[in-house]
């Protein structure tokens, strides 16, 4: 069967030198080629600058056909290829970047590898992205919510927050960064965090929390994240950190408006059941929680 080289894809692919050696070759020797190869020089669509996505939309909508009678030195269904490859050969770069994000979901987590073959575990609502392609230049990606990583041995990348940075080589560590809390544990190896300008570095059973500018550390007997064996733990923590995790795992609104801010808590609470959650987290700070519907909950003081 003849391949079809006159779809948006194909063109695409070849006009950026994405096409299969295979794919490639046939198409050299088809009597398309030929054509499509004058257009991509007339073009010099390969010698343009970076791309503008402005200009390319501009030109989508500032394009108009000539009434000038010529005389066709193409067959015709190659004038429209003409008039509209360096559009799409613009757009195919601006959403073909090599940009990678993965999510997990309430209450999920989701492990993935990353191009240097290290592993991160995503806790419950949070994500990481990156740029796959060019990964060997730019070894950095960014955190949204919670995370657990295993750094391959010899490999070095950098975590991106709102609030900090990390930069790790062979290590294990976790990142938390949500509500104006960033938090780093270190459980193999050395880390070095950044905020503001400020830089630390913790090693193997360290913890290191910025809040507000603040810098708190203390250390730790735990191998990994109390959240992979499905609970979450906490020393000296925040409430409002505590609440955000609660969120999380279940999928609910915690209005704790009324209760002080200043409020730490030191413990742990189990992923599978939501009430023995609010319990133990609440008793042990005499705290009062009311469901006002199903995925509404309200801290009062007793």
């Amino acid at each position: 069967m003849k391949k079809d080289f006159n779809t948006d894809d194909f063109l695409a692919k070849w006009a950026s030198d994405e096409l299969s050696t295979a794919d490639k070759e046939t198409f050299e020797k088809s009597e398309d080629y030929k054509y499509y190869k004058v257009i991509l020089e007339g073009t010099d669509v390969l010698e343009v600058p970076p791309y503008d996505k402005e200009k390319v939309f501009e030109g989508i909508t500032n394009t108009k056909a000539e009434k000038t009678k010529v005389v066709p030195l193409f067959p015709k269904w190659t004038l429209s290829v003409a008039a509209s490859l360096v559009v799409l050969l613009g757009l195919w770069l601006a959403f073909n970047t090599g940009n990678t994000k993965h999510k997990a979901d309430f209450g999920e987590q989701l492990t993935l590898k990353l191009p240097d073959n290290s592993e991160v575990i995503l806790n419950a609502k949070s994500s990481i992205s990156y740029n796959k392609k060019d990964w060997k230049n730019k070894r950095t990606l960014s955190l949204v919510g919670h995370a657990y990583f295993k750094v391959e041995k010899g490999s070095s990348f950098t975590v991106e927050t709102n609030t900090g940075q990390v930069q790790v080589l062979g290590t294990k560590f976790s990142v938390h960064d949500d509500d104006s809390i960033f938090e780093v544990i270190c459980f193999e190896g050395m880390v070095s965090v950044k905020s503001d300008e400020v830089v630390k570095t913790i090693t193997k059973g360290e913890a290191i929390r910025v809040i507000e500018e603040n810098w708190e550390v203390w250390n730790t007997k735990d191998e990994f994240p109390g959240w992979l064996q499905s609970r979450s733990t906490f020393k000296n923590a925040p409430l409002q950190r505590v609440i955000t995790a609660i969120e999380r795992q279940y999928d609910v609104s915690i209005d704790a408006t009324t209760i002080a801010e200043d409020q730490r808590f030191t413990g742990s609470f189990t992923h599978d059941d939501l009430e023995v959650a609010l319990r133990t987290v609440c008793e042990s700070m005499e705290i009062k929680f009311i469901f006002k519907d199903e995925n509404t909950i309200v801290f009062v003081t007793k």
